[in-house]
């Protein structure tokens, strides 16, 4: 057993991390500001902290914890909106994650898991599919200039403090069922198709990308709490997918009239397809991703629909019209989020 902290851990692949980390029988602490995860997802058996991840307060809290552990989920949001943020991202990724390497190094923790992007980190034309750790890196967003900037830091301190590190370039997550917090937008594609409302697609027509349900992404942090040593790994699935591709299945599932989706592409995306090489996962932890893409979106849309107070009959689902009553309410906006 050992002691985990867990920043952003009432976000989405936190507070699911952070169950999963006390069903393996570790103790765990939270850390997370909640502007943008929810004390409702919180389990009721780890001690909370609510905290920005740029406060002081944050090495009082990691000393008087000591945990063996820092599991980094705290990070500003990726937003759809055409407007870039590089001051807030900067401020966020940056000075908040080395004012957490200062505190872990204060507090004498041990390790650190730092979750990174990955389909964004790339330079993609003329590479050839899956992407490897090591291709040429050219991030084009803020967010993901910040993202990558804080790998660089968290390697200069375990060369310099001695701090162990493994950076986890996620694949962009899926399975998320509260419909004001998703970022994967198959989250929004089913409450749309519910709705049947026209579904819109924030990216290039055609545009593929890598994917990877969130269980996987779990399974797979557990086993880094012990396995790897300052190292960067894509957790992934290997494979490049459509958002259009994503829209089509899932319509298919709910025995939705399929109608063709609004494509708004999204300022800085190229269109160029991506995915991400999991072989050094497979050798490194131990992992590999079991979940594939239609058992990922059937256990989302069982998760949408139990999270509308609806039994789910086996597939296929017929489609259903959400209660407003039952909707969960909108987090507040601050300078800090979960991931």
């Amino acid at each position: 057993m050992v002691k985990i902290a867990i920043t952003g851990g009432a976000g989405f692949i936190g507070a699911q991390l952070t169950r999963a980390c006390l069903e393996a029988g570790h103790q765990v602490i939270v850390i997370d500001s909640l502007a943008n995860g929810a004390r409702e997802r919180l389990d009721p058996r780890v001690r909370f902290y609510q905290l920005d991840i740029r406060d002081p307060q944050l090495h009082t809290v990691l000393q008087m914890e000591r945990p063996d552990i820092v599991s980094h989920h705290a990070a500003c949001r990726a937003t759809p909106l055409p407007g870039q943020r590089p001051l807030t991202d900067a401020d966020i990724n940056l000075h908040g994650l080395l004012n957490l390497l200062d505190g872990c190094i204060a507090a004498n923790v041990g390790r650190i898991i730092f979750a990174s992007g990955g389909n964004d980190l790339y330079r993609t034309e003329g590479q050839a599919l899956p992407l490897g750790e090591e291709a040429p890196l050219c991030p084009r967003r803020p967010l993901d200039i910040s993202k990558l900037a804080g790998e660089w830091y968290i390697r200069y301190y375990s060369r310099h403090y001695g701090i162990e590190h493994v950076i986890l370039r996620y694949a962009d997550v899926y399975g998320e069922i509260e419909r004001q917090t998703a970022q994967h937008p198959l989250t929004e594609f089913i409450y749309s198709l519910l709705e049947k409302k026209r579904v819109i697609i924030r990216a290039p027509k055609g545009e593929k990308r890598d994917h990877i349900y969130i269980s996987d992404v779990i399974q797979a942090h557990l086993l880094a709490l012990e396995r790897g040593s300052n190292c960067t790994i894509h957790i992934s699935s290997g494979t490049a997918t459509s958002l259009e591709e994503f829209y089509q299945r899932a319509a298919a599932l709910l025995s939705a009239s399929e109608v063709a989706p609004l494509y708004l592409n999204e300022r800085g995306r190229s269109g160029a397809a991506v995915a991400l090489d999991n072989s050094r996962a497979r050798q490194i932890l131990g992992w590999q991703p079991t979940i594939d893409l239609e058992e990922g979106i059937r256990r989302t849309a069982q998760g949408i629909y139990a999270n509308l107070g609806h039994s789910l009959p086996p597939v296929p689902l017929p489609p259903i019209l959400p209660r407003s009553a039952e909707a969960p309410s909108t987090s507040r906006l601050a300078a800090s989020a979960s991931a």
